[in-house]
């Protein structure tokens, strides 16, 4: 009889893996500015010569799924991404170029509005529905005081095992996930009298990943790099 249970636990285990996607998503990114802005002089066309200047423009996002774990690629010049586990709950942000001896740590179980504001945002999955694609989508809304992210998404494909995210609270996205259970195909950040930027889904490579893909370095913790305190975040040095 426990060998019995042993197994039918193991093929239970087996099929709530199988339903999580495992690939790559690419995204394309768009911003638009707000009049505010624009009134001051920082029109979308300034604002993108002022990124591509200092290397920090993209307009192509690549995010790779395997079980609890995703890397975002964004193609800036030099490159940059960044890393998150669920073994340790943690983004962490690299780049190529002068800067490539620096890892940026977010703690993903911490808020950043909430922590320094006090406020935590709500999570609704808002009444309308959307076509994208030819797909009929429902859109969870994460919002704060100084913005929100709309995640569209298509019920019927691309799902996950929302309990691989649990610990993700930044960007409200375990909270997304356990409404939605299946990846964004479209996401819409709106930061209030500044600027509204969107990744929309524009291919999707279901695929085996490699476990390497999500290697983080050896880090050492460096004061100097951490004069300003932000909670739930820390610069470390990359070990060479």
């Amino acid at each position: 009889m426990k060998s019995i249970i042993a197994l039918l636990a193991l093929v239970s285990s087996g099929l709530v893996c199988g339903q999580s996607f495992e690939g790559a998503l690419i995204y394309v990114a768009d911003f638009t500015v707000e009049e505010r802005m624009e009134k001051m002089g920082l029109t979308k066309d300034i604002m993108i010569a002022k990124m591509k200047e200092d290397g920090s423009y993209t307009d192509t996002i690549t995010v790779s799924y395997k079980q609890g774990n995703y890397r975002t690629a964004l193609n800036t010049h030099p490159a940059s991404w960044n890393i998150y586990t669920a073994a340790s709950n943690r983004i962490h942000t690299m780049q190529d170029g002068e800067a490539s001896d620096i890892c940026t740590v977010m703690d993903a179980s911490v808020d950043l509005e909430a922590s320094m504001m006090g406020t935590i945002p709500t999570v609704q999955k808002l009444d309308t529905t959307v076509m994208l694609g030819g797909a009929v989508c429902n859109i969870v809304r994460v919002k704060w005081k100084t913005g929100t992210y709309d995640y569209y998404y298509d019920p019927t494909r691309l799902t996950v095992d929302a309990s691989l995210f649990q610990g993700h609270v930044y960007d409200g996205w375990a909270e997304f996930l356990k409404i939605s259970g299946v990846l964004p195909v479209q996401i819409v950040k709106t930061v209030k009298g500044m600027t509204t930027a969107t990744q929309t889904l524009v291919s999707i490579k279901q695929e085996a990943i490699a476990d390497e893909l999500f290697t983080i370095p050896t880090l050492i913790p460096d004061e100097e790099l951490n004069v300003i305190k932000v909670a739930g975040k820390e610069l470390m040095r990359i070990k060479r």
